[in-house]
Protein backbone atom coordinates (compact mmCIF):
# COMPACT_ATOMS: atom_id res chain seq x y z
CA UNK A 1 0.00 0.00 0.00
CA UNK A 2 1.20 3.52 -0.73
CA UNK A 3 -0.80 5.15 2.05
CA UNK A 4 -3.35 6.80 -0.25
CA UNK A 5 -7.08 6.54 0.26
CA UNK A 6 -10.06 6.97 -1.98
CA UNK A 7 -11.19 10.05 -0.04
CA UNK A 8 -10.79 13.40 -1.74
CA UNK A 9 -8.22 15.77 -0.27
CA UNK A 10 -9.46 18.71 1.79
CA UNK A 11 -8.34 22.35 1.70
CA UNK A 12 -5.63 23.41 4.09
CA UNK A 13 -6.44 25.63 7.03
CA UNK A 14 -4.48 28.89 7.14
CA UNK A 15 -3.23 29.47 10.69
CA UNK A 16 -1.37 32.71 9.95
CA UNK A 17 -0.33 34.80 7.00
CA UNK A 18 2.38 37.44 6.60
CA UNK A 19 2.62 39.82 3.64
CA UNK A 20 6.29 39.92 2.59
CA UNK A 21 6.13 42.11 -0.53
CA UNK A 22 3.35 44.36 -1.79
CA UNK A 23 3.69 46.72 -4.74
CA UNK A 24 1.79 47.50 -7.93
CA UNK A 25 3.05 44.36 -9.68
CA UNK A 26 2.90 41.60 -7.09
CA UNK A 27 2.07 40.69 -3.55
CA UNK A 28 3.94 37.80 -1.92
CA UNK A 29 2.72 36.29 1.30
CA UNK A 30 3.98 33.49 3.54
CA UNK A 31 1.19 31.32 4.93
CA UNK A 32 1.39 28.88 7.80
CA UNK A 33 -1.04 26.08 6.98
CA UNK A 34 -2.28 22.84 8.52
CA UNK A 35 -3.50 20.06 6.27
CA UNK A 36 -6.29 17.54 6.91
CA UNK A 37 -3.85 15.26 8.77
CA UNK A 38 -2.74 18.09 11.09
CA UNK A 39 0.63 18.41 9.36
CA UNK A 40 2.15 21.89 9.44
CA UNK A 41 3.12 23.40 6.06
CA UNK A 42 5.11 26.57 6.55
CA UNK A 43 6.13 28.78 5.09
CA UNK A 44 4.01 28.31 1.98
CA UNK A 45 4.62 31.23 -0.36
CA UNK A 46 1.68 32.55 -2.36
CA UNK A 47 2.06 35.04 -5.22
CA UNK A 48 -0.94 37.35 -5.56
CA UNK A 49 -0.89 38.64 -9.13
CA UNK A 50 -3.68 40.36 -11.03
CA UNK A 51 -5.18 38.39 -13.92
CA UNK A 52 -3.33 38.24 -17.25
CA UNK A 53 -4.44 38.08 -20.89
CA UNK A 54 -2.86 36.10 -23.71
CA UNK A 55 -3.91 36.96 -27.27
CA UNK A 56 -3.15 35.00 -30.42
CA UNK A 57 -3.61 37.64 -33.11
CA UNK A 58 -4.03 36.86 -36.81
CA UNK A 59 -3.97 39.51 -39.53
CA UNK A 60 -6.23 39.70 -42.60
CA UNK A 61 -3.64 37.71 -44.60
CA UNK A 62 -3.74 34.82 -42.12
CA UNK A 63 -0.36 35.60 -40.53
CA UNK A 64 0.14 35.23 -36.79
CA UNK A 65 1.20 38.45 -35.10
CA UNK A 66 3.71 37.61 -32.39
CA UNK A 67 5.79 39.81 -30.14
CA UNK A 68 9.46 39.30 -29.43
CA UNK A 69 10.98 40.67 -26.25
CA UNK A 70 13.51 40.01 -23.55
CA UNK A 71 12.17 37.85 -20.67
CA UNK A 72 14.34 38.50 -17.63
CA UNK A 73 13.17 35.53 -15.52
CA UNK A 74 14.52 33.11 -18.13
CA UNK A 75 17.21 35.50 -19.40
CA UNK A 76 16.15 35.03 -23.03
CA UNK A 77 14.68 36.93 -25.95
CA UNK A 78 11.57 35.01 -26.94
CA UNK A 79 8.55 35.21 -29.21
CA UNK A 80 5.15 35.07 -27.63
CA UNK A 81 1.51 35.93 -27.87
CA UNK A 82 0.39 39.45 -27.11
CA UNK A 83 -0.42 39.89 -23.47
CA UNK A 84 -0.16 41.61 -20.18
CA UNK A 85 -1.95 42.40 -16.98
CA UNK A 86 -5.64 43.11 -16.57
CA UNK A 87 -5.96 46.46 -14.80
CA UNK A 88 -8.15 46.68 -11.66
CA UNK A 89 -11.85 46.91 -12.68
CA UNK A 90 -10.93 46.22 -16.35
CA UNK A 91 -12.74 43.48 -18.25
CA UNK A 92 -10.35 40.84 -19.67
CA UNK A 93 -11.65 41.38 -23.24
CA UNK A 94 -10.91 45.09 -22.93
CA UNK A 95 -7.42 44.29 -21.62
CA UNK A 96 -6.87 42.01 -24.64
CA UNK A 97 -7.89 44.81 -27.03
CA UNK A 98 -5.70 47.32 -25.20
CA UNK A 99 -2.62 45.06 -25.09
CA UNK A 100 -3.00 44.19 -28.79
CA UNK A 101 -3.02 47.84 -29.79
CA UNK A 102 -0.30 48.95 -27.34
CA UNK A 103 2.16 46.14 -28.15
CA UNK A 104 1.59 45.90 -31.90
CA UNK A 105 -0.46 48.83 -33.23
CA UNK A 106 -3.07 46.36 -34.53
CA UNK A 107 -6.82 46.21 -33.91
CA UNK A 108 -8.98 43.13 -34.44
CA UNK A 109 -12.29 43.00 -36.26
CA UNK A 110 -13.23 40.05 -34.05
CA UNK A 111 -12.04 38.90 -30.63
CA UNK A 112 -13.01 35.41 -29.49
CA UNK A 113 -12.94 34.49 -25.82
CA UNK A 114 -11.18 31.10 -25.52
CA UNK A 115 -11.74 30.79 -21.78
CA UNK A 116 -9.53 31.20 -18.75
CA UNK A 117 -7.10 28.93 -16.94
CA UNK A 118 -5.14 29.26 -13.71
CA UNK A 119 -1.70 30.75 -14.30
CA UNK A 120 -0.16 28.33 -11.78
CA UNK A 121 -2.66 27.16 -9.18
CA UNK A 122 0.07 25.70 -7.03
CA UNK A 123 1.05 29.10 -5.67
CA UNK A 124 -0.44 31.89 -7.86
CA UNK A 125 -3.86 33.45 -7.25
CA UNK A 126 -4.46 34.68 -10.82
CA UNK A 127 -5.96 33.40 -14.02
CA UNK A 128 -4.91 33.78 -17.66
CA UNK A 129 -7.70 34.80 -20.04
CA UNK A 130 -7.06 33.44 -23.54
CA UNK A 131 -8.28 35.21 -26.70
CA UNK A 132 -8.09 34.83 -30.46
CA UNK A 133 -8.01 38.16 -32.32
CA UNK A 134 -8.98 37.71 -35.97
CA UNK A 135 -8.75 39.94 -39.02
CA UNK A 136 -6.29 42.30 -37.39
CA UNK A 137 -5.28 45.46 -39.21
CA UNK A 138 -2.46 47.87 -38.44
CA UNK A 139 -3.98 51.16 -37.25
CA UNK A 140 -1.20 52.92 -35.34
CA UNK A 141 2.33 52.80 -34.02
CA UNK A 142 3.09 50.79 -30.90
CA UNK A 143 2.38 52.53 -27.60
CA UNK A 144 4.86 50.83 -25.30
CA UNK A 145 5.50 51.36 -21.62
CA UNK A 146 8.77 53.10 -20.77
CA UNK A 147 10.47 49.80 -19.87
CA UNK A 148 9.22 47.81 -22.90
CA UNK A 149 11.13 47.00 -26.07
CA UNK A 150 8.96 44.81 -28.30
CA UNK A 151 9.49 43.71 -31.91
CA UNK A 152 6.43 42.60 -33.89
CA UNK A 153 6.89 39.43 -35.94
CA UNK A 154 4.52 38.04 -38.60
CA UNK A 155 4.67 34.37 -39.51
CA UNK A 156 2.35 31.62 -40.71
CA UNK A 157 -0.12 30.59 -38.01
CA UNK A 158 0.88 26.94 -38.45
CA UNK A 159 4.46 27.83 -37.50
CA UNK A 160 3.54 29.96 -34.48
CA UNK A 161 2.98 27.12 -32.01
CA UNK A 162 6.54 25.86 -32.39
CA UNK A 163 7.92 29.37 -31.72
CA UNK A 164 6.11 29.83 -28.40
CA UNK A 165 8.23 28.90 -25.38
CA UNK A 166 5.88 30.05 -22.58
CA UNK A 167 3.35 27.39 -21.56
CA UNK A 168 0.29 29.61 -21.43
CA UNK A 169 1.20 31.17 -24.81
CA UNK A 170 1.23 27.65 -26.25
CA UNK A 171 -2.10 26.96 -24.57
CA UNK A 172 -3.64 30.06 -26.21
CA UNK A 173 -2.38 28.86 -29.60
CA UNK A 174 -3.74 25.37 -28.92
CA UNK A 175 -7.14 26.64 -27.76
CA UNK A 176 -7.44 28.72 -30.96
CA UNK A 177 -6.83 25.80 -33.34
CA UNK A 178 -10.48 24.74 -33.79
CA UNK A 179 -11.49 28.34 -34.56
CA UNK A 180 -8.60 28.72 -37.00
CA UNK A 181 -9.63 25.51 -38.76
CA UNK A 182 -13.15 26.87 -39.19
CA UNK A 183 -14.63 24.42 -36.71
CA UNK A 184 -15.41 26.39 -33.54
CA UNK A 185 -16.05 24.13 -30.56
CA UNK A 186 -19.61 23.68 -29.30
CA UNK A 187 -20.65 26.06 -26.56
CA UNK A 188 -20.69 24.52 -23.09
Amino acid sequence: MNGSTNDSPHPWRVVSSEMLVADRWIRVRADECVDEHDRRIAPFYVLEYGDWVSVLAVDTEGQAILVEEYRHGAGIVAQGTIGGGVEPAEEPRRAAERELREETGYEAREIIDLGATWANFGNHTNRVHHFLARDCVLVSEQSLDESESIAVRLLPVADAGARLEQSYHQLTWYKAQAWLAGQPPDSP
